[in-house]
């Protein structure tokens, strides 16, 4: 439970950014994972496209979930990483 908590203080704080999941659209699915699913999104307001990562809710993905952002936290910006924009959250409960 601790993991859920973290990640709900970082939205809370502000150090991660929370955005609407009907803000996306023309969701494409890309691949899946152990942890869950990949789609491609367009945001509403522009037509830059995203990728979103799906993840289970539950309390051991959510611990990979939070341990995958405070890596991509130290690392911030690096030329072979991905980086993180934010979270979103399904109304099923998903991250």
């Amino acid at each position: 439970m601790i993991d859920v908590n973290l990640l709900e203080n970082l939205i809370i704080e502000e150090r991660i950014k929370l955005y609407k999941y009907l803000d996306f659209k023309n969701i494409q699915p890309i691949g899946r994972g152990s942890f869950g699913n990949v789609v491609r999104v367009n945001w509403r307001t522009t037509d830059y496209f995203f990728a979103l990562k799906s993840f289970n809710n539950d309390e051991i993905t959510l611990k990979e979930v939070v341990n995958e952002l405070k890596l991509h936290r130290s690392v911030d910006i690096h030329e072979n990483i991905i980086r993180i924009f934010g979270i979103t959250k399904e109304e099923i409960s998903k991250y």
